[in-house]
């Protein structure tokens, strides 16, 4: 019998473990993909791709588990401190969980700074408004998906009024923080609270309102996906660094209490 030298055995098993590493990865390519996605760092992908609405949702990763925090501005492209404030957003890191900012959600409407293009109607009319509907259009379909995908916990909408507070005589809802569901409270408090004591002036200082309007992305998401979510409105009388200031503020308030800076 001819006999094996212990040098043979040796490089058998080497080509062992490596068939099996080579099977493993075959079998279970998920695997590897999920540890490379859960690395710190940003990427950005494209939401209706392919389409005139494309428009980028930026990704930052911690490396770490925590909640999925969404902030989104530009639903309306002539409020331009909401969109501003969100490319900010766009360059923060976080410390834990993931960030998740779509800058500018109706990029068309941006573009022209218009409210909404008429072609396409108010994208904060076109979300779902019961449990069996489905969004409206491309645009709202996929920023619905993208909800859905990425399990969002939070949700800030950044958007800016006519006035300082909530006016009968129009739409207005002044300088507000309107909130879904009732669990979403005492961390709305917080931002509110946080904001309004460097406000001086009475009528100036941030309202708590409940129920966004209905075909908001943020009445959609906290009423049928249980998400936290909130439209923040910022007044358009200041100046354009006041507002944006704002916005930013009550995005970092919201992560400190989230324990993501």
């Amino acid at each position: 019998m001819k006999i094996i030298s212990h040098k043979s055995k040796r490089f058998f098993a080497s080509i062992l473990v490596l068939l099996f590493a080579i099977t493993v990865i075959t079998v279970n390519p998920i695997s590897v993909t999920a540890a490379t996605s859960s690395s710190a760092g940003t990427s950005k992908v494209t939401l209706a791709k392919g389409t005139k609405y494309a428009t980028d949702l930026y990704i930052i990763e911690s490396g770490k588990p925590g909640p999925v925090v969404l902030i989104v501005g530009g639903v309306h492209g002539n409020e331009t401190a909401g969109y501003t404030a969100a490319a900010k957003v766009t360059q923060w890191k976080v410390d834990k969980g993931t960030l998740l900012v779509l800058p500018k959600a109706n990029k068309l409407a941006v573009d022209k700074k218009v409210r909404y293009l008429s072609s396409m109607g108010d994208l904060n009319r076109d979300f779902p408004q019961s449990s069996k509907e489905s969004a409206d259009n491309t645009l709202s379909r996929a920023i619905w998906a993208a909800v859905k995908k990425y399990d969002v916990d939070w949700l800030m909408d950044m958007h800016e009024g006519y006035d300082y507070y909530k006016s009968t005589s129009n739409s207005s809802v002044g300088q507000s923080l309107i909130y879904y569901p009732y669990k979403t409270k005492s961390t709305a408090s917080t931002i509110v609270n946080t904001l309004n004591k460097e406000i001086s002036t009475y009528y100036k200082k941030f309202t708590l309102l409940q129920y966004p309007v209905k075909g908001s992305l943020a009445r959609a998401a906290g009423q049928y996906l249980g998400v936290h979510s909130f439209i923040f409105e910022t007044c358009d009388n200041p100046s354009l660094s006041i507002r944006v200031n704002y916005q930013l503020k009550a995005a970092k308030t919201l992560l400190h209490k989230l324990d993501m800076m």
